[in-house]
């Protein structure tokens, strides 16, 4: 199974993913960043910070892109 990297990028940077996650496929990907921001957003918000700005850069073993999440799509 591969493994993807979901790296936070956000204002001040990129805080990378040293772990990564086994999924399936790119659907697979998909629904985990989804679940994953919407769980990072209502934290955030319960703590009075700002989601703008902040997205998942999903890479995989090699380092390519794989897909691009906004934490503020996710949002609206």
């Amino acid at each position: 199974m591969p493994r993807y990297y979901f790296n936070i990028v956000d204002p001040d940077g990129t805080i990378p993913d040293m772990e990564g996650t086994d999924l399936p496929d790119i659907d697979a990907v998909r629904v985990e960043a989804l679940a994953s921001a919407r769980e990072m957003i209502a934290d955030t918000v319960r703590h009075g910070g700002i989601v703008d700005g902040r997205a998942f850069q999903i890479v995989d073993i090699t380092g390519a892109v794989v897909l691009t999440v906004s934490f503020k799509e996710v949002a609206s």
